[in-house]
Order: structure tokens, then C-alpha cells, then sequence
């Protein structure tokens, strides 16, 4: 029988490897997982923008009226930009503002109906230097629930929740006009709501 020896045990390299592979190997598959989140998420963020501005874009490329089947169309076109996610995990919605007299109002508004709120609700203080008296400005506001991997096996106590809320918002004038109202079915009809 061998006697136990310190310095001998201090010296010993026979299963180190397998030690420090049981050390930094969880470290390596969090950061691993963190990698895959975070560049999802930046790719998700990035079509997300990109879906906000297509949709105001084609919206403001309208002659001084847009029905709503034709807006309809236009989140086909966000469909396109965010595929392959479900239409259900997104939602893009529209908003038609006017300046009269100094005070800006909502005209008009529509959503493509699916996915999460959008927590984001348009404000006259960030629309008010883009805007000119008897000027319209379309604002598109797209957003996601986005619930990263490591969230599913850490949970909500270390990180924080176990999915985000990722918007965008971005504000257009129209191109060919000054103003642009969106009608429910024929023009000069009821406005969308």
C-alpha cells in the first residue's frame, strides 16, 4: 500500500486535463449559446428595422390616399422581409398624423394583427421637428417578442426575463403630397382605424 505523500499530490498531473475540461467547459457552452443570441437577436433587430421601413416607405409612395387592402398587401411585404419567423410572433403597425394649426393628431391607424403589442405609441414631441403646418407624417412601428436560447435553460433569475420585447419605429413624410389619409374600404370613406 502507498503512502499518501503531499508532495507527490502536489506535483501530479494524471487526470488534469479532464479537470480543467470540467472547469471551463460550462463557461464555453454559455458563451457558445451567448453567441447564438446575440447574433439573432442583432439579425432579428436589423429585420425588424428593415420591415418598418418598407412598409412606411411603400405606404408613403401613395397620391393623397391609401385604402386599407392595399396596406394589407403592403405587410405581405414585411412577411417577405422577416421570413422564415411565423407572422404570429411579430406585428407591424401604422399610423397617419396631420399638423393643423399647430397641434399634431392621429388621423388614421392600422395593424396587421398579429404578434405581440408594440409597447411603442408614436409621441408629437419626436414628430414635431419633421412636421410643417398642414404636413402628414407616416409612422411605422414594428416589433417582436424575441426569447433568447440561454434563457430557456438559465431562466428568468440570471438573465433578467426569459423574452424581450425588440421595436422599431420609423417616421416617413409622404413623397408625392403633403397629406395621406387611409381609407377602410372606398375613398373618402371612413378613415382606418
Amino acid at each position: 500500500m502507498k503512502r499518501f505523500s503531499p508532495r507527490l499530490f502536489l506535483r501530479a498531473e494524471n487526470g488534469m486535463a479532464a479537470i480543467e475540461t470540467a472547469l471551463i467547459l460550462p463557461f464555453l457552452i454559455l458563451l457558445y449559446f451567448g453567441m447564438i443570441d446575440l447574433t439573432s437577436l442583432i439579425s432579428f433587430n436589423r429585420k425588424i428595422t428593415y420591415s418598418a421601413g418598407v412598409v412606411a416607405d411603400l405606404v408613403a409612395q401613395n397620391k393623397t390616399s391609401v385604402l386599407k387592402s392595399t396596406i394589407n398587401d403592403y405587410y405581405k411585404a414585411v412577411d417577405l422581409v422577416m421570413a422564415p419567423t411565423p407572422t404570429g410572433n411579430y406585428r407591424t403597425n401604422l399610423y397617419g398624423y396631420r399638423k393643423v394649426g399647430g397641434a399634431i393628431t392621429k388621423i388614421w391607424q392600422t395593424s396587421n394583427g398579429s404578434g405581440p403589442s408594440c409597447s411603442t405609441v408614436p409621441t408629437a414631441s419626436s414628430m414635431a421637428p419633421l412636421m410643417t403646418a398642414g404636413n402628414d407624417i407616416i409612422v411605422a412601428i414594428t416589433c417582436m417578442d424575441y426569447t433568447p436560447y440561454v434563457a430557456t435553460f438559465l431562466g428568468e433569475r440570471v438573465i433578467g426575463g426569459t423574452s424581450f420585447n425588440v421595436e422599431q419605429q420609423i417616421m416617413v413624410r409622404p413623397r408625392s403630397t403633403t397629406t395621406l389619409t387611409c381609407y377602410e374600404t372606398t375613398v373618402g370613406g371612413a378613415a382606418c382605424t
